[in-house]
């Protein structure tokens, strides 16, 4: 494993029982520590790419995503309509606004899904609602969406429903030929494409 995300997990894992024996402050609204862990063993709180993709071509009002990235990573490559938090700024005031809004769903994302789900922890730790991690992070966007492989000739219709809905898809982050430019990486959305089929219901209990 990537000694970057070796040292993540480590951090992870610190977290949740730090968590665990963190002081309750006066004044502050903190989830109980029994109620943690049994999130933390929720799945529910990871949405599947494809359901994050139909919502960002739709212009859903409810998502807000943020990436908790270094800005130097956001600045190569963001999801459309992210935000920029780096998880070491997540608590800083200046982002308490976007953070605690309760009108909308905040997806946190970064490359995998370490450092969300970490980001996801500690909103859950400090009782901010509608907190939920992308499930496999960008690379796992990449994988799905921009570089999709055709079913075979054996599929479902539910995959090749999928399949159609992710070329729909790329050619609405990349233009042109969607086959021929999946190995590209868009820098912004085109305009919008014709999206005829919505994204599978995510299957319950997904996670990484």
């Amino acid at each position: 494993m990537d000694r970057r995300y070796t040292i993540l997990a480590i951090l992870v894992i610190v977290a949740a029982f730090g968590l665990l024996i963190l002081p309750e402050k006066g004044g502050s609204k903190e989830t109980d520590p029994t109620k943690m862990l049994i999130s933390v063993n929720d799945h529910a709180r990871f949405l599947s790419t494809d359901l994050i993709t139909e919502r960002i071509i739709e212009a859903d009002p409810t998502l807000q995503l943020i990436d908790v990235r270094p800005a130097s990573e956001f600045r190569v490559f963001a999801l459309p309509g992210a935000v920029n938090i780096p998880l070491d700024s997540l608590l800083s005031p200046q982002w308490k606004d976007i953070v605690t809004e309760k009108a909308k769903d905040k997806v946190f994302y970064s490359n995998g899904s370490i450092e969300a789900d970490l980001a996801w922890q500690i909103s859950m730790r400090l009782q901010i609602p509608r907190v939920f991690v992308m499930e496999g992070g960008l690379n796992h966007w990449f994988e799905t969406i921009i570089r999709g492989v055709e079913p075979s000739v054996t599929a479902s219709s539910k995959e090749n429903d999928l399949y159609t809905f992710r070329l729909a898809a790329r050619q609405f982050f990349i233009g042109g030929d969607s086959k021929e430019e999946s190995n590209t990486k868009p820098s912004a959305p085109k305009e919008k494409a014709n999206v005829v089929k919505q994204a599978p219901a995510p299957a319950a209990g997904g996670g990484c």
